[in-house]
């Protein structure tokens, strides 16, 4: 006689690729932007240049975002004041763009501390826009969030790529002074040389440090200077006074990004290696180093980074992606990251990928992701179709209206500041300090549109933006389809940085297309 255990229906083992494929049948359209550094609206300006962008993001079925600025509502917020809070009417603005979900995992995630970011999640949620990659606990901020579309539900997992040490690829000192004696500073100097002279093989290189004090050098995020010299401290610890404010001027913050930690390697020459050890009194062997709270390693040549993804960040964003998928029929995931590959490259201006994220969007797509997209650099990178999927390694900050920060309007602070790092000019100005980010490459941005048919990406149409370098000041930052000439040049920028991925775009009445093979 049967048994209630032998009664029992078998167990269902789901089909793994079932499980992982896009599964919305019907014609979808799925739309991407950069970074939202928004300060004014403009969404329903009647202005057809601004509208031929906005239209393609109402009409896509879906249009994902990475919401950087801090949105509050200045009549209650009473909470820390960085420099990029926004007025509660740019939430409005976004929905009207059909923005319909944001990652908040940044770099400016906690600029104005729990209270800040809370106020921002209740402005998002007042408009019905969604958002990943930041929650009370790390639990929560891995999460997959989703959204019930008509044709289907669509997950979105965001994330932000954070390095231990920002000092070592920003170009400010931290720590104490290191001692050291005059023919070791020299070594020192002809190791900064170098990475000079590596700078002109790349566009946007750094500048020569001219203004430090003689006996004393910044390299690697660190002061290097001789015993009896200390002209350098005034400003390294005006320097620190300065971030100090900035990181603990925000209260306690308890809520958590969905990061994936990073180990910086800076790249030296064998010789180098070598010259480094004897600084530091260190008596092993072997193509790594950890001296001076920084990680070196030999490469075949100075000032190329490389980089380790903490295995345990990786491998839950990983879990997470692959769960998400399960229960969604359409996943996207996004990331904010700023490495470079170069240390003798300015901060964030990359045209290319550095190893580690060509590794990490492969594993995204292979544990499920539908699509893959990034920002943070302040530049353009390629387009790479993976197993049918699109990866965008960088489309650029899409709304860039920093002009407006409260940084670049009060220049009560005359901060001197250091030309080894990103911030240049004469030192008279704020404006002067954020000057490094009014480039071209800066302000020419790309929208997605991915179309996709029977479950499989048809076709990519990549929509240039001109976000204004020449423009008043009231009006840079502010996305606008580009003149024909610009338009052209954006193109043949993305034919360009995606050619290693054996990416074919066609340049046609202004827009690059991206043709899916059945």
């Amino acid at each position: 006689m049967p048994n209630a255990l032998s009664m029992r229906p078998p167990r269902c083992f789901r089909d793994k690729e079932a499980e992982l494929a896009m599964r919305i049948m019907k014609p979808f359209t799925v739309a991407v932007v950069g970074d939202l550094i928004q300060m004014m609206p403009f969404a329903n300006r009647d202005d057809p240049d601004i509208q031929a962008l906005v239209e393609v993001m109402r009409k896509a079925d879906i249009t994902l975002a990475n919401n950087e600025n801090t949105i509050v509502d200045r009549l209650t917020f009473r909470g820390p004041i960085s420099h990029m809070e926004a007025p509660a009417e740019i939430a409005d603005d976004w929905a009207s763009m059909g923005i319909a979900m944001v990652s908040k995992a940044n770099n400016h995630t906690f600029d104005n501390g729990e209270a800040g970011l809370i106020q921002n999640f209740e402005q998002l949620r007042r408009v019905g826009i969604d958002y990943v990659g930041t929650d009370y606990n790390l639990t929560e901020a891995r999460l997959a969030r989703f959204r019930a579309l008509p044709k289907g539900t669509v997950g979105f997992v965001g994330a932000y790529a954070e390095v231990e040490d920002y000092s070592q690829i920003y170009g400010l000192p931290r720590g104490d002074p290191i001692f050291v004696n005059k023919e070791q500073l020299e070594q020192l100097h002809a190791m900064e040389e170098s990475l000079y002279e590596r700078g002109k093989e790349v566009p946007n290189p750094i500048d020569k440090d001219s203004a430090r004090p003689e006996g004393s050098l910044l390299l690697f995020g660190r002061v290097f200077q001789l015993a009896d010299v200390d002209a350098a401290m005034d400003e390294v610890a005006s320097i620190k006074k300065r971030l100090e404010h900035h990181l603990n001027s925000k209260g306690p913050i308890t809520s958590k990004n969905n990061s994936l930690r990073l180990k910086v390697y800076q790249g030296v020459t064998e010789a180098q290696m070598a010259q480094l050890r004897k600084i530091a009194g260190d008596e092993g062997s072997g193509p790594t180093l950890d001296a001076f709270d920084v990680h070196f390693k030999v490469t075949p040549g100075p000032g190329e980074y490389s980089y380790d993804m903490n295995e345990v960040d990786e491998r839950e964003i990983l879990r997470e992606v692959r769960s998400g998928k399960q229960f969604s029929d359409f996943e996207a995931f996004t990331i904010h990251w700023h490495q470079n590959r170069y240390s003798f490259q300015r901060y964030s201006f990359d045209h290319y990928p550095a190893d580690y994220q060509i590794k990490l969007a492969h594993e995204v797509i292979d544990n499920g992701a539908d699509l893959f997209f990034a920002h943070g650099v302040h530049t353009l990178r390629g387009v790479e179709i993976y197993k049918g999927k699109p990866i965008f390694y960088g489309i650029n900050n899409f709304v860039f209206q920093n002009q407006r920060f409260r940084s670049w309007r009060d220049d009560a602070e005359r901060q001197p500041v250091t030309l080894t790092g990103p911030v240049i000019g004469d030192g008279e100005t704020n404006e002067s300090r954020w000057a490094w980010l009014q480039r071209p490459e800066n302000l020419e941005a790309i929208l997605a549109a991915n179309s996709y048919e029977s479950g499989k990406l048809v076709q990519v149409l990549l929509y240039p933006a001109d976000l204004g370098l020449n423009r008043p000041g009231s009006e840079v930052g502010t996305p606008r389809r580009p003149s024909p000439e610009l338009a052209q040049s954006i193109l043949e920028q993305m034919v360009e940085y995606s050619r290693p991925f054996g990416t074919k775009i066609s340049i046609e009445d202004g827009v690059g297309v991206i043709r899916i093979p059945s």
